[in-house]
């Protein structure tokens, strides 16, 4: 769906080509991508734990529901999402708290972003979107909030698809090749990224396109939504990295002077 789409590939193109890969070349550059980062990677759960909640509900009493290669695949995203393997032994984690770890692990601040999951838990999004996080990251999060409080599904299946799974694969190359820390550096935060690169773009990419024919079939009006949403989604990303990139360039040269 959509492979051909020039908007959609000249956009892809643009992501994957962004001057942010670049700026990564010290742990202080590090430390400010994961901190704005990281709420990108919280608010993914979100949308995969709603499209779980579509196609594989927690029933009771249970009974079988929808397509079964479907369940399969969203139960598949949300054990690794919510409970892979880390680099402690014996000790399974979310994609969120490896995250977390590879934000210590390099000194970065995980105080805020630990505030922002606490409030979250306890008063709500809204409440937390009010907190002193950066504006980037406030209207990354607004945008994702919106495909799931449409409550519809093509759409968000849409996001989840070209925003996130078909996406983060050549994103994250594209951090991994231009990366100027290295892997003794920061072992968990690469760790994180080659996870995703295997997992992604082998499984993930093409099973979420399965979900978004399976979903969207023929129907020419959740077609036009999904397209839609996918061209939304990957700006909201750029533009996601647009003021993440002036950050990094930001603290760089206060380093210099």
């Amino acid at each position: 769906m959509f492979s051909e789409d020039k908007k959609i590939n000249d956009l892809q193109y643009k992501l994957n080509n962004h001057p942010i890969y670049d700026s990564i070349q010290t742990l202080e550059d590090l430390k400010c991508f994961v901190e704005h980062h990281i709420y990108s990677v919280w608010d993914f759960m979100s949308l995969v734990k709603y499209l779980q909640h579509f196609i594989a509900p927690s029933n009771f009493p249970w009974y079988p529901n929808s397509n079964g290669n479907l369940r399969r695949f969203i139960n598949e995203i949300v054990l690794e999402e919510e409970s892979d393997s880390s680099l402690i032994a014996g000790k399974y984690l979310s994609h969120f708290e490896i995250y977390q770890y590879a934000m210590e692990e390099i000194g970065a601040d995980t105080s805020k972003s630990k505030l922002f999951i606490d409030v979250v838990k306890n008063y709500g999004i809204e409440t937390a979107l009010d907190l002193s996080i950066p504006n980037s990251a406030k209207e990354f999060i607004k945008n994702t909030f919106s495909y799931i409080e449409s409550e519809k599904i093509h759409i968000i299946a849409s996001a989840f698809t070209f925003g996130r799974e078909t996406i983060i694969p050549k994103m994250f190359l594209s951090i991994l090749e231009k990366l100027g820390v290295k892997n003794d550096d920061c072992p968990t935060f690469y760790y994180y990224i080659n996870r995703h690169i295997e997992v992604d773009d082998i499984k993930h990419g093409p099973m979420a396109l399965n979900l978004m024919n399976s979903i969207c079939k023929n129907n020419q009006t959740k077609i036009e939504d999904a397209y839609d949403t996918a061209i939304n989604a990957i700006e909201s990303r750029i533009k996601f990295w647009d003021s993440v990139h002036k950050s990094i360039i930001k603290q760089s040269e206060s380093v210099l002077v």
